[in-house]
């Protein structure tokens, strides 16, 4: 039977639907809603109708097994009748000491948005039925289903007791980290509130949105673009109705658990380290690089940083990173806290020679010096500090010279008798991978171990943290988030004890370096 023919025979029979509802209930609201939940099971279930000759055999049964279901449904429960007035937008929105105007309003904020707004354009906007349908791009019908839908969940939605999530009075702030292909725009997605709070909520449990919007306390209409954003990128996953986290969370508790389960290593990584850089540095400055000649405190930074680059490759690719709502294959996380114990952000980027700038950034905002972010993603700043670096004499266009300006005034380049010179030790691939390669040997000698059985403590206590869902995810990211455990924290131990100063000097950067394509 064609949708047309379809139309037809359902505007004609409603009126006989109707009048059968007002048989069947005690007022006309009730054969209201009844009526068009069974105009909407006609409609659902139009492409059963063979022909129009069956139409009203097959209309009169439908009616018949939703009257059964709505009777058994009202012996159960005791409904409050809404009041006509509700199309008023006077009495909806302008009266403030009714509480029935309050609960309208309430339960409008948690209908879906197609019911709301199908709901706002008829009784507030005094659209018909057909403009609201070209309006949502529907059909007639459904426009009709869905305002009287709406009434029936106001209705029931009205006799309930809503309480407001913890989250609503108390929000979390989650701090997102990434592991993986870059670049990097989990980071920037992130830094909504709003995000922040939905995946909050769905972490442990999958909640519909109405259930997202109590738990956070925020209305629907603010969160349905955030929520088919997180949909989009992947960040939340759609169960049924429900919505669920798609990333691992890790809580403050979670944290703590962790740290004091590897404490005893800490100290012990930071002697093993301490070690490592006393005995190698005369051997480091002996590779005859650029620049090593720096300060004792800058040589110690940068030997540590590669040393540090070393620990986190060791077991960091257990589980391969699953793709990302962006296309980029990388684990994903957030943090309940970031304190000083994440102290360290790691990234490289490469000119188009194949040279490659590492920045170790030290996140500390008060010494802070040397950040990714002065170069990552511009490829014109990339191959100009390079060719600075290659010791190339160019004419820099007065474009370039603009460039590196900035480059002096963040400190990674000055000026000395009008040549411009790197203030980074600069390594040919050559002198890198001897420098990599007594880094890969104390790693593997004396801290692989320790850094497995950090992983592992890691990923135990992470996983009893984690949904059923997220399981697969905990072994890589108990790895990578072992940084750190591995890393910052026996770090933090050499500054406290004064062998690295962050008291950097003036004309050297700390943590940065570049290694040649050569």
């Amino acid at each position: 039977m064609d949708e047309s023919k379809f139309n037809e025979k359902l505007t004609d029979a409603a009126k006989t639907i109707f009048s059968y509802c007002m048989a069947k209930t005690s007022n006309k609201e009730d054969a209201e809603d009844l009526s068009q939940d069974i105009l909407y099971e006609l409609i659902k279930s139009s492409g059963s109708i063979r022909d129009e000759n069956a139409f009203y055999g097959f209309m009169w049964s439908v009616a018949n097994n939703v009257y059964n279901n709505w009777y058994k449904r009202k012996l159960k429960n005791i409904t409050c009748e809404l009041d006509e007035n509700m199309a008023s937008d006077e009495d909806l929105f302008d009266i403030e000491d009714n509480s029935d105007i309050y609960l309208v309003r309430r339960e409008l904020s948690l209908l879906s948005e197609k019911h709301r707004k199908a709901t706002i354009l008829y009784y507030i906007d005094g659209k018909s039925c057909l403009e609201i349908a070209q309006s949502l791009n529907i059909t007639e019908s459904m426009v009709k289903y869905l305002l009287f839908k709406s009434r029936k969940i106001l209705k029931e939605g009205m006799n309930m007791e809503r309480n407001l999530g913890e989250l609503s009075y108390n929000p979390k702030t989650l701090h997102p980290m990434y592991h993986g292909q870059g670049p990097n725009r989990f980071y920037d997605f992130m830094q909504s509130k709003i995000k922040q709070n939905i995946v909050s909520s769905c972490y442990n449990d999958a909640l519909t949105v109405q259930q997202i919007s109590l738990e956070t306390g925020i209305p629907l209409p603010y969160l349905d673009d955030e929520i088919k954003a997180l949909e989009d990128k992947k960040i939340i996953i759609k169960d049924g109705k429900h919505y669920k986290s798609n990333i691992v969370i890790i809580s403050t508790e979670c944290a703590n658990e962790i740290e004091r389960a590897v404490i005893k290593y800490h100290d012990i990584n930071a002697d093993k380290m301490r070690d490592f850089i006393e005995e190698k540095m005369e051997d480091y400055k002996a590779i005859g690089f650029v620049n090593n000649d720096f300060s004792e405190n800058t040589l110690r930074w940068q030997l540590v940083a590669i040393l540090f680059r070393k620990i986190c490759d060791v077991n960091n690719q257990t589980t391969y990173p699953p793709k990302t709502g962006w296309g980029e294959n990388a684990f994903l996380w957030c943090l309940e806290k970031l304190s000083r114990k994440h102290m360290f952000n790691y990234c490289g980027a490469y000119s188009k020679q194949g040279d490659s700038i590492n920045f170790f950034d030290y996140l500390s905002f008060e010494n802070r010096k040397g950040d990714h972010h002065d170069f990552y993603g511009n490829e014109r700043y990339i191959n100009i500090f390079c060719d600075i670096c290659r010791g190339e004499k160019k004419n820099f266009s007065e474009y370039d010279l603009e460039a590196i300006a900035e480059m002096i005034k963040k400190g990674y380049v000055i000026k000395e008798n009008e040549t411009y010179k790197a203030t980074v030790p600069v390594y040919t691939t050559e002198q890198f991978n001897k420098i990599a390669d007594f880094a890969d040997r104390f790693v593997c000698d004396s801290l692989s171990s320790i850094i497995k059985e950090m992983n592992d403590t890691s990923a135990r206590i992470l996983s009893s943290h984690t949904p059923k869902h997220l399981q697969d995810q905990v072994n890589g990211i108990a790895a990578t988030d072992k940084f750190v455990n591995a890393v910052c924290i026996p770090a933090t131990i050499l500054i406290d004890r004064q062998f690295l100063s962050t008291e950097w000097h003036s004309l050297e950067m700390p943590t940065t370096y570049v290694v040649l394509n050569i």
